[in-house]
């Protein structure tokens, strides 16, 4: 995981800024015991201690570390996060022209935020993490050849094991599930681990139980081949990437890395195509694409496309012809609430194709929001996905 130091420092500045704010005004505070204001001086401090360890270990070698790190995040960020929310809706109390009783209910809508925000995030770390959401969705085409009329495809991606440590019972269910949806074709559409291949070895076993007719497809994601974790030189790193793809390969996993290959059934056939992570500059990735399958253009040969990072899918669409693109990488940010059948996400702001469904004329895109957790280890809204994509032809 790599730290943003900007927003970071940002962040941090207006935390200690309301912690200051909020210090000087029980310190003044009429009718409040002398011990209130420093009881919470020193609290607010030591809250900073988890953070300051956190930022130590992001970076350390050991895996116990780092993934004590994203816990102590978790901690800073689950108690700091409500309490902005609290002070925000507080701070209406400081306006002249807001009437006593406002300022009551302002003071009580506060803490009540403060509380429920609090038990929101627990419940972001501790319960929708290991809550499995299935999500069936069907796409047609005219491409689509004849006998791959109600082919099914399962889609999860951004795995993300290390976060696990050794513990696979999350991750066998997760397969379990898979397996209970009848596949054609399993794809994994990229970041197996956190930082470098040895935390998938604990679930080569687990994963090796997936199975489906046509097999099991995977990419490479940023997190299996990026420079994350302190490597001692760039071959130690490149030797890693190769012994993760290895381990994939002995979970039972095709492994297309800027590769292709085709599915057959009866006289018919599709392509699937799989490319690693985007390589910058963004204007050649529809090069890269015709490097890897040059008949990439022909709108008769049906092609589904696994590509990591969704945002370049606008790259490609206008000087490729991909009848269906798989993609993960967003997670949603991990946080999104859906309302009256509506889901916002901090990540549209970010991310123009961030999560589920997208098509233009006959192209699609789906955007699976992953499975596991990094950086901050919870899911608020948005649960570990299975995607189950049914293909049918279309006349049109």
């Amino acid at each position: 995981m790599n730290l943003h130091w900007i927003p970071l420092l940002i962040a941090l500045i207006i935390h200690l800024a309301i912690d200051i704010v909020v210090y000087r005004k029980l310190k003044h505070k009429k009718g409040l015991p002398r011990w209130v204001a420093p009881v919470y001086a020193v609290l607010s401090a030591l809250l900073y201690v988890p953070l300051a360890f956190a930022i130590a270990f992001v970076r350390h070698p050991s895996d116990s570390l780092f993934r004590l790190s994203m816990y102590l995040f978790l901690v800073f960020y689950g108690i700091q996060g409500p309490k902005m929310v609290a002070f925000l809706i507080y701070s209406i109390t400081y306006l002249r022209c807001v009437s006593a009783r406002a300022k009551r209910v302002a003071r009580s809508i506060a803490g009540i935020a403060f509380v429920a925000l609090v038990a929101m995030v627990a419940y972001a770390a501790f319960v929708t993490p290991y809550t499995i959401e299935v999500k069936h969705i069907t796409i047609s085409s005219p491409h689509l050849p004849a006998a791959f009329d109600g082919y099914r495809i399962v889609q999860f991606s951004d795995a993300h094991v290390g976060t696990y440590g050794t513990d696979t019972t999350f991750v066998s269910e997760y397969v379990d599930s898979i397996n209970a949806q009848h596949p054609d074709l399993i794809c994994f559409t990229g970041d197996m681990v956190n930082r470098h291949a040895a935390e998938a070895a604990p679930f080569v076993k687990p994963f090796s139980r997936l199975h489906a007719p046509d097999g099991m497809v995977a990419i490479q994601g940023n997190h299996d081949y990026k420079e994350y974790y302190p490597w001692a030189c760039a071959q130690q790193w490149q030797s890693d990437s190769l012994r993760l793809i290895s381990l994939q390969r002995s979970m039972g996993f095709t492994v297309c890395h800027d590769s292709a290959f085709a599915i057959r059934r009866q006289s018919d056939s599709i392509v699937v195509v799989g490319l690693r992570n985007f390589l910058p500059p963004h204007w050649k990735i529809p090069q890269n694409l015709r490097r890897v399958y040059p008949q990439i253009q022909n709108p008769h040969i049906y092609k589904i496309l696994l590509q990591h990072v969704p945002y370049v899918w606008d790259n490609y669409t206008d000087s490729a012809h991909v009848d269906l693109t798989l993609s993960g990488h967003t997670h949603a940010m991990q946080a999104a609430i859906t309302l009256f059948g509506h889901t916002i996400s901090p990540a549209r702001f970010i991310h123009s194709y961030w999560g589920g469904y997208y098509r233009k004329g006959d192209e699609s895109l789906y955007v699976n929001t992953g499975i596991g957790e990094v950086g901050m280890l919870m899911r608020i809204g948005v649960k570990p996905e299975i995607t189950v994509i049914t293909l049918k032809k279309s006349n049109h």
